[in-house]
């Protein structure tokens, strides 16, 4: 069994789990709970106040931040030490052209305080604003394994849904929050798409990503490790582990 397809198994287990946990309380409670029968979905506040528990949210000078101190930075740390001896172990073996792929928002980047900041709705306009003024944080975890790997000569590659336009200045706002020089750098295109991606302007992302991600094996590279904190920037494989991060905000097919 791969490491996706375990990681898929395991999530799918830890719902199942969280409904038969709740199947008792359910039946304790079945005349409280009768007037439910339209199967209401979770009350939104309430998700939303969840998620800023999750993150340890704090206000600083009226802006949103997360704690380093959070749930969600401790779940990064254990993801990222078991990426990282996965690593240590193909490094020791010898493993050759190693090399490792991240995703950027809330991979390499947080975007958790921008994203409370706007009550947890995209805006393309707001989101172009933040790229360009550098809003978005180190992902501290993914940052320090990001150096540990480059010091080791593992080279680094950023694959991310962000487009084209948006690269340069994506760039140097990883290199300004302390990011090593990347092999390579991969934006969405949106006038013309590359050779290795027959699916053209209209890939899906899991279309995209594991397209660049066979088109950076084909160069020689062995992608020991590839980051992401969607399921679709790990599906379509070209990586040998694949490391799901969290992310409570939103969800990308």
């Amino acid at each position: 069994m791969s490491r996706f397809t375990g990681l898929l198994k395991l999530a799918a287990a830890a719902a199942a789990g969280a409904v038969l946990a709740g199947g008792a309380t359910a039946v304790a409670n079945q005349d409280d709970a009768a007037w439910r029968r339209g199967h209401e979905p979770a009350n939104i506040g309430q998700v939303k106040l969840d998620v800023k528990a999750y993150y340890g949210d704090v206000v600083v000078d009226g802006k949103h931040q997360y704690s380093d101190g959070s749930r969600f930075v401790s779940d990064t740390k254990r993801q990222v030490s078991d990426a990282k001896r996965y690593l240590q172990r193909r490094l020791d073996r010898g493993v050759k052209n190693p090399a490792v792929v991240f995703d950027v928002d809330d991979t390499a980047e947080v975007t958790y305080g921008w994203e409370a900041d706007n009550d947890f709705g995209f805006d393309p306009v707001k989101q172009q604003e933040a790229i360009d003024k550098g809003t978005f944080v180190a992902n501290k975890p993914v940052l320090e394994l990001a150096n540990w790997a480059a010091q080791r000569g593992v080279k680094i590659y950023f694959l991310t849904g962000r487009n084209e336009f948006q690269g340069p200045q994506s760039l140097k706002n990883l290199a300004n929050e302390g990011y090593p020089a990347p092999a390579g750098a991969f934006f969405k295109p949106k006038t013309t798409a590359p050779d290795y991606l027959p699916c053209g302007l209209t890939c899906t992302t899991v279309q995209y990503k594991s397209g660049t991600r066979k088109h950076i094996a084909s160069t020689g590279a062995t992608i020991v490790a590839n980051f992401g904190d969607q399921f679709s920037d790990l599906e379509g494989g070209y990586a040998e582990f694949p490391v799901k991060l969290p992310n409570p905000m939103y969800y990308l097919p």
